[in-house]
């Protein structure tokens, strides 16, 4: 009789001592596992966001980065102009009809960027030329915000980039409106010549 009431003591004592753990759906499960690392935003502040890469910042309308010039012609878009290769280099510049106000780098004959100066294209989340600055901040919903190269302190590159994303953005601005934006593979994004 003792043993048994000892035994009886042990369980009760054991389920008191474990915790209970919460109960998770297998959504859930799947959105924490999903979650990517945490980084720090343009305000310094750690915000969990996902590597993949954003399907924004690969496309405008029918051009796509990673495309050749003979997937786009096959395609319907025809070429208007093409540049020569930069000297010592595989880079150049084609612009198709249509699409004024456009141009896409490419890379031999892929594309790895585009860039665009027509307000009638839209960008990544409303983002367009001649739209005020603090609109386009407020669309891309917290860019990292710094000087332009040639034209700050009162120009500005609005940019979005994840750490390790194979694609990016840049936006150029006056300090008032946006001038220009670029999308495309993050390397080439970031060349400020162009083609360099």
């Amino acid at each position: 009789m003792r043993l048994s009431a000892a035994f009886a003591l042990l369980a009760i004592a054991g389920l008191a001592a474990c915790e209970r753990a919460p109960d998770v759906t297998p959504n859930e499960a799947s959105a924490a596992n999903a979650v990517g690392p945490a980084v720090q935003n343009s305000a310094g502040n750690a915000d969990n966001v996902s590597t993949a890469p954003d399907p924004l910042m690969d496309r405008l309308g029918p051009i796509r980065v990673g495309a050749t010039i003979a997937d786009l012609t096959g395609e319907g878009l025809a070429v208007a102009s093409r540049d020569e290769p930069v000297p010592g280099s595989t880079c150049s510049y084609a612009r198709f009809q249509g699409l004024d106000g456009v141009a896409v780098m490419l890379d031999g004959e892929r594309v790895v960027r585009i860039d665009v100066k027509g307000q009638q294209h839209e960008g990544p989340h409303g983002l367009r030329v001649g739209q005020s600055e603090a609109d386009a901040i407020a669309r891309l919903d917290d860019p990292h915000v710094q000087p332009h190269p040639y034209t700050g302190p009162e120009g500005h590159y609005l940019v979005m980039h994840d750490e390790g994303a194979p694609f990016g953005l840049i936006s150029e601005t006056d300090g008032k409106t946006v001038q220009s934006w670029r999308i495309g593979q993050w390397e080439q994004v970031q060349w400020i010549e162009s083609c360099f």
